[in-house]
């Protein structure tokens, strides 16, 4: 989890080639061969190549010039290193303007232009004039939402240099992650969260798995039990990983919901309008991923990574490999089968399910239900039945989406 980066199932101690090479927040490529070689990013040492000089961090501000003659040519350069997490990257591009830069800047005009038209709905009488303008409104956050997720991917491409951009590389995905989930707890206790904002969340969360380096997937659950084999408790990624116990349990499967890139991606799939396949006995998935979560278990212990062959890093790395191609089919099946790698494979599901049927919020039927268990038939995960536990409910929206009555179904404490 987040005491390795998304890619360490993809380049274990450097097997493979690094998915965010001079991105990950942890370690640095201290030898420039584009191998993770899992060197602490506190420490390193000093590279260079043909147009690209990398510097590593330092604990004290210094100042250092070089000079190299080239015939009669003198080239001169200052390059100041600080204290900073990682190593600070300063390469010569081609002359022009990103295909990126143009990418944001139309998203973020287009999304204005899209929240003016909201705006002027606002004053128009037609037929349901609130539904057009929230369709608006979502219609217009969600592409400048996107267009800063541009901007994010690769700061200094908009003039975003040195310390800052190197937090920005290093720690927005950590940002994204936990501030998106606790914004999404507050919407849904606000009794917020429409189907717009669900899937423009899913989305933008889907974006931010290609564009950011979103330090808890799945395939880092190898790193995670290997550290606590380990007794190795006062790191990042196990707080991360308390963090994430204690939000499911006070607020439901919220990150797994919504902030959960592979998680998102599905949700956005199952949404497709096709003939669903349900799983009728909910007790299947659950016994195929407590086995699937024992053999990841047993296989960490022997240093064995199973889920290095799903490919979920080197996916939303864009890397096309084997192991990628194996997601690829998990992905196609979503299309059919509500979340097949949240119910069948993930093993951070596996451990959330048993922290949220605890849980102290999450959704609810009032004192207004009819009865009418159109909620029930409609529920993919079997959670929308008066009695049950909500281990599996997902907080997909579907049974606020079927309910006749407005306010039969809530979030609030159960």
């Amino acid at each position: 989890m987040l005491t390795a980066p998304a890619c360490a199932a993809v380049c274990p101690k450097g097997r493979s080639a690094c998915p965010y090479p001079g991105r990950c927040f942890l370690y640095t490529d201290a030898d420039g061969n584009s191998l993770c070689d899992y060197t602490s990013g506190d420490s390193g040492t000093s590279v260079s190549e043909t147009d690209q000089i990398t510097v590593s961090g330092s604990s004290t501000d210094t100042s250092t010039t070089a000079q190299t003659d080239t015939g009669s040519d003198t080239v001169s350069s200052v390059i100041s290193t600080s204290s900073s997490t990682g190593s600070e990257t300063v390469s010569s591009g081609d002359s022009g303007l990103s295909p990126l830069v143009f990418s944001a800047a139309g998203l973020i005009i287009g999304g204005a232009v899209i929240l003016l038209l909201a705006i002027v709905m606002k004053y128009l009488r037609k037929e349901n004039p609130e539904v057009l303008q929230k369709i608006f409104v979502y219609a217009g956050i969600s592409p400048i939402l996107l267009g800063l997720l541009i901007i994010l991917y690769d700061p200094e491409l908009f003039g975003i240099t040195g310390t800052l951009a190197d937090m920005i590389s290093s720690y927005s995905g950590i940002v994204y992650m936990f501030g998106g989930t606790l914004l999404a707890a507050v919407l849904w206790l606000k009794n917020a969260m429409s189907t717009e904002a669900l899937i423009s969340i899913s989305i933008l969360t889907t974006a931010a798995g290609f564009l950011l380096v979103i330090p808890i997937a799945p395939d880092g659950f190898y790193s995670t039990v290997s550290r606590i084999t380990e007794l190795s408790f006062a790191g990042l990624g196990f707080a991360g990983l308390i963090a994430l116990i204690v939000i499911t349990y006070f607020f439901g499967r919220v990150f797994c919901a919504h902030m959960c890139p592979a998680g998102a991606l599905q949700e956005l799939l199952y949404r497709i309008p096709v003939k669903k396949l349900q799983i009728k006995d909910r007790r299947i998935p659950k016994i195929i991923r407590a086995g699937f979560f024992a053999a990841l278990v047993i296989g960490a212990l022997c240093s064995v990574n199973i889920f290095e062959y799903v490919g979920i890093s080197s996916f939303f790395a864009l890397m096309f490999t084997a192991a990628a191609g194996v997601f690829l089919v998990i992905l196609l099946a979503s299309i059919f089968i509500y979340r097949p790698f949240c119910t069948f494979l993930c093993p951070y599901g596996f451990v959330f399910s048993k922290v949220s049927r605890f849980g102290k919020f999450g959704l609810k039927r009032t004192d207004q239900c009819i009865n009418c268990r159109k909620c029930e038939r409609i529920c993919p995960t079997g959670e929308a039945g008066s009695e049950a536990k909500k281990a599996e409910c997902y907080l997909c929206g579907k049974c606020i989406e079927k309910c006749p009555v407005e306010s039969a179904i809530i979030y609030g404490k159960r």
